[in-house]
């Protein structure tokens, strides 16, 4: 489940700073050195707001798939799945707010396509949320032990590991020791007067 969130995380956390990147031109590329800045700004554009879309899309699948299988849950297994539902956006919200984004890299290949290197630095949910210490604290604060995955979770133990995880989180975040950090390659593609995604691989 957390590796799942982990991959999640990884796409959601892609913010821009601004900062200095290099930029590099094939000598096919007829472009002036004007026309690169212009097209860099459409560039950092559609790259910062990438990442939320491919969220937004991920998240609706989720709930169109979730709304499907309502019809099969009792009463407390909706009201568990309507509480998870509520809860997830929140989540990705602490992760994406202590997370960067820094182009390194804009390498124009032709006119209409570069190739974007950028380094994103992410929250390791898997390090922060670590299973020995949130049952450690679970059973310290509710005084019986935590449920596994696997388990059915009524609404009041999701409130229950939801106050947890936030607590792991919040303190989590503060420590440098605790984040991430991967290289990735996107292509992009000029249609139109916009710039478009190809699939990203990690370096």
């Amino acid at each position: 489940m957390k590796k799942l969130i982990t991959i999640i995380l990884f796409i959601f956390s892609m913010q821009i700073f601004a900062e200095q990147y290099q930029v590099i031109k094939q000598k096919n590329v007829t472009l002036s050195k004007e026309q690169i800045e212009v097209e860099n700004k459409k560039i950092e554009e559609t790259v910062s707001k990438y990442p939320k879309k491919v969220l937004q899309e991920m998240i609706s699948y989720y709930f169109s798939v979730a709304s499907k299988v309502n019809n099969e849950m009792s009463k407390e297994e909706k009201e568990s799945m309507q509480l998870l539902s509520k809860e997830v956006p929140s989540f990705f919200s602490e992760i994406f707010n202590n997370s960067k984004f820094n182009i390194k890299t804009v390498k124009y290949l032709s006119n209409t396509k570069v190739s974007v290197t950028y380094e994103v630095v992410i929250p390791d949910s898997d390090k922060i949320l670590d299973d020995k210490e949130m049952k450690k604290r679970f059973l310290k604060k509710y005084g019986y032990e935590m449920k596994d995955d696997e388990d059915f979770l009524s609404p009041s133990e999701i409130k229950k590991r939801k106050d947890i995880i936030n607590e792991m989180l919040r303190e989590g975040v503060r420590n440098p020791k605790n984040y991430m950090i991967d290289k990735v390659i996107n292509e992009l593609n000029k249609i139109g007067n916009e710039w478009k995604f190809k699939d990203a691989k990690k370096i």
